[in-house]
């Protein structure tokens, strides 16, 4: 039993934690912290203790019928910039700052120490929000172009915990997500370097998280910060080991107009040299520099500082000044000055122009306004060669994370580039370079925008970046048709088609894919566009169309010679006869696509090609051939890491499962199913994995199948309709229903269900007439477990 107050909490938080996340009953508390000789009312005592204990810890304390529940919060997610070392002064400011609650404005001139300020401030208050600290620089004031709102929210729910692919496309529900993510945390969010029409979808709005916001203009209730004073000027020159005598320190504070930047820069250099030669200089420049926001003082010292050093550090200072990212690695640098860099990167540390964080490198705003003003045309050439480098070390590094990469543009890929050792290798650099490569297709002029769009749409894709998707596809359109670009312009409308049918939006997507058409002029081309309009129209039931766009494809990529492109129209022709119920030759077709996989050892198409082959079995009724195919899919999914295509795998998996009346197993594959097509937010495998379960839970047929084809008509998935209303009608004896089904089938040329939809009718309705309709359709078509069960059918009726 525990004596003291402080003892009694301890004990109290030993016992919950002894079962984390499991309820402890009340009376095992009691007893706990009390022993034998509990207080009178000792259920309020023990009420009263877990309020002081929840004061104290900063795990979650639930309470449940029976008892209490220790929720222990792991660490959150902390993007905050690194803290000022020599950081000082401002104490009034952060004293006043600390009692704020909500929202936190901080604004003042450029050069002020605003993000020193708030970066100061929320280091001081992360274990109070100990959720999370969430940080992006906005960019409001750069020379490049700024963070939206939607590139924001998506890394910060990829912060806090969302999958990539999980993010959802428009922008409303981007910030619906981030709030709900938000609800019952802690977590600080800081948003440097912003306006006020940025910051709205981004600002938290529950109860017990807090926003630090800075700007150089005016936001409501802000704190206007002003230049440092002179104890806080002088101190700051002291820590930064700047010699000298009083009065020459000060003069310097005084040519620095008390301005941290200006002072830190100042700083920097006289700590490596005489204070009395750079306050020389600096008088002399203060008359005739010019102006940048106002502040001739944060203007000289960077000149000065800029003269200072060697002719290969000013080359790479004013190189990265140019880069369009908002840091920059060695290798860039390297590619950027065209040799060796990192001498000269240290330099320009050591000057205090480049700030060192993490192994890349950053320029405050106003520097890299300075730099970008001292390039000439030389470094302006430079900066197309990196943006060369950028295309060609991305086709690199794509085509280790996704091997059958193809392009619609035709960049020179010859010339200096990273290369990668594997995936893992090309991945971390993908992660790592992601908003530089958006940004540089953004600031790139024609060819480099649309060729870097178009090396970076598969990845795009494939990793479900909407947000960007728009942007990239836009750009490179816009440099496209400045230039006059057909190739260009085809591809960054097919990127642009490939992002609508992302978002399931069907007619934009074939919109794009017409207007890219009307770009495109060489076979190859043609053939992609052709391919992805018959995958468009698949997916809306019209088979007609999907067959008519892949033969044209097969034909151009068979003609150019183009074998492993080849590859995925085989496969695609297949399912377009399967949806037809021509499953021999959908089989054929698929099993084609398969040894041209094999035989070039595409991992990835060959996992697309062993799902739809499994479904091809699994409607010719050959269940074992379809669990083998199925399995080896999920397998190498899995090993490729796409999650889309991991969900439609699993979900055949299901289906042939419950076929088997393998319940336990298919469950089990369901379960994951529904995991998976969730944190990817890929609706059309859950649907398929309803249908599934319908029938390993024949008692929630009806439930199961309801929401399928609600499902499926809410985002257009006809062929997923068509299947479940099927189950539906047979669950619920709707004659109306299946009788629909039916007409929709003829009308959709959609007949791989048509012997399943006839034989339910036939149950519904009795009608033997009827089974012998479906046991003929299925025979004609090769469904021997549809034509089985019309046969089982017909013998006990």
């Amino acid at each position: 039993m525990a004596g003291t107050q402080e003892g009694k909490l301890h004990t109290l938080h030993r016992a919950l934690a002894a079962h984390p996340g499991e309820p402890v009953l009340f009376a095992d508390l009691i007893r706990e912290v009390w022993g034998d000789t509990p207080p009178t009312g000792p259920l309020p005592a023990l009420r009263t203790l877990v309020k002081r204990l929840r004061r104290s810890i900063q795990d979650e304390i639930v309470t449940d019928a029976s008892g209490y529940r220790l929720k222990v919060r792991t660490p959150g997610p902390c993007q905050l910039p690194a803290d000022l070392l020599d950081f000082v002064g401002r104490e009034h400011e952060l004293e006043r700052l600390e009692r704020q609650e909500g929202v936190i404005a901080i604004t003042g001139a450029p050069g002020v120490g605003k993000t020193a300020l708030a970066v100061r401030l929320a280091h001081r208050l992360r274990e109070q929000y100990f959720d999370g600290q969430l940080y992006v620089n906005m960019r409001a004031f750069a020379s490049g172009t700024p963070v939206t709102p939607g590139q924001a929210l998506s890394r910060f729910l990829k912060a806090l915990g969302v999958p990539q692919a999980a993010i959802p496309v428009s922008l409303d529900a981007q910030a619906e997500l981030y709030q709900k993510k938000l609800v019952g945390k802690r977590v600080l969010v800081v948003l440097d370097n912003a306006v006020e029409d940025m910051i709205e979808l981004l600002l938290p709005n529950q109860p017990g998280c807090l926003a630090i916001l800075t700007s150089r203009h005016d936001l409501p209730g802000q704190l206007r910060l002003d230049v440092l004073g002179d104890d806080a000027a002088r101190e700051l020159l002291v820590r930064m080991r700047v010699e000298g005598t009083d009065e020459e320190r000060a003069e310097l504070v005084r040519l620095c107009a008390h301005l941290p930047l200006a002072l830190r820069i100042a700083g920097a250099n006289v700590a490596y040299g005489h204070i009395e030669d750079y306050l020389d200089e600096l008088r002399g420049d203060r008359l005739t520099v010019l102006e940048i926001d106002g502040d001739a003082a944060v203007r000289a010292t960077f000149d000065l500082s800029y003269r200072a050093l060697s002719s290969a550090a000013k080359r790479v200072f004013r190189l990265v000044g140019l880069s369009p990212g908002a840091d920059i690695g060695v290798d860039a640098v390297t590619a950027l000055a065209g040799s060796a860099s990192g001498a000269q990167l240290d330099e320009l540390v050591r000057a205090g122009l480049i700030d060192h964080v993490g192994g890349r490198y950053q320029l405050h705003d106003l520097i890299r306004l300075f730099a970008a003003d001292a390039a000439d045309g030389d470094d302006r050439v430079r900066l197309l060669h990196s943006y060369s480098w950028y295309l060609r070390t991305a086709y690199n590094a794509i085509g280790k994370v996704i091997a059958e990469l193809s392009l619609i543009t035709d960049p020179d890929l010859s010339g200096a580039c990273l290369e990668f050792e594997g995936r893992e290798d090309a991945t971390a650099w993908l992660e790592e370079e992601h908003a530089n490569l958006v940004a540089a297709v953004l600031a790139a002029p024609s060819p480099y925008a649309q060729q870097l769009a178009d090396v970076v749409r598969i990845y795009l894709h494939v990793g479900r970046f909407e947000t960007e998707k728009a942007l990239v596809f836009e750009a490179g359109l816009r440099a496209a048709r400045a230039a006059g670009d057909r190739a260009g312009q085809c591809a960054a409308l097919f990127g642009l088609g490939m992002s609508a049918w992302g978002r399931g939006e069907y007619s934009g997507a074939l919109d794009c894919y017409e207007a890219a058409l009307e770009q495109a002029d060489d076979p190859g081309s043609i053939a992609t566009i052709r391919n992805n309009f018959g995958l468009v129209h698949l997916e809306l039931g019209e088979v007609a169309q999907a067959r008519a766009q892949l033969t044209e494809a097969l034909a151009l990529r068979r003609q150019i010679g183009d074998e492993r492109a080849a590859a995925s129209t085989l496969m695609n022709l297949g399912i377009s006869h399967g949806a037809r119920g021509e499953l021999r030759e959908a089989a054929r077709y698929i099993e084609q696509a398969y040894e041209v996989c094999a035989r070039h050892g595409m991992s990835n198409q060959r996992a697309l090609v062993l799902d739809n082959l499994s479904v091809a079995y699994f409607e010719l009724g050959e269940l074992d051939r379809a669990l083998d195919a199925s399995l080896e899919s999920v397998r190498l999914h899995t090993e490729e890491d796409h999650p889309r295509a991991l969900a439609n795998a699993l979900a055949s998996l299901a289906r042939i499962r419950a076929e088997r009346g393998e319940i336990d197993e298919g469950l089990t594959v369901a379960s994951r199913c529904f995991e998976v097509s969730r944190d990817a937010e890929h609706p059309k495998s859950r649907i398929d994995c309803l249908v599934a379960m319908a029938v390993l839970e024949p008692e929630k047929a009806g439930q199961h199948a309801g929401d399928a084809v609600e499902l499926g008509r809410k985002i257009g998935y006809e062929p997923g309709v068509i299947t479940a209303s099927i189950l539906l009608a047979q669950a619920t004896g709707s004659v109306e229903l299946i009788d629909a089904v039916l007409t929709t089938i003829r009308e959709t040329d959609s007949f791989m269900d048509h012997s399943r939809a006839l034989l339910a009718r036939a149950r519904i309705t009795g009608s033997v007439d009827t089974a012998r309709e479906a046991l003929q359709a299925a025979e004609d078509r090769s469904q021997a477990k549809v034509a089985s069960d019309a046969r089982s059918f017909l013998a006990t009726g």
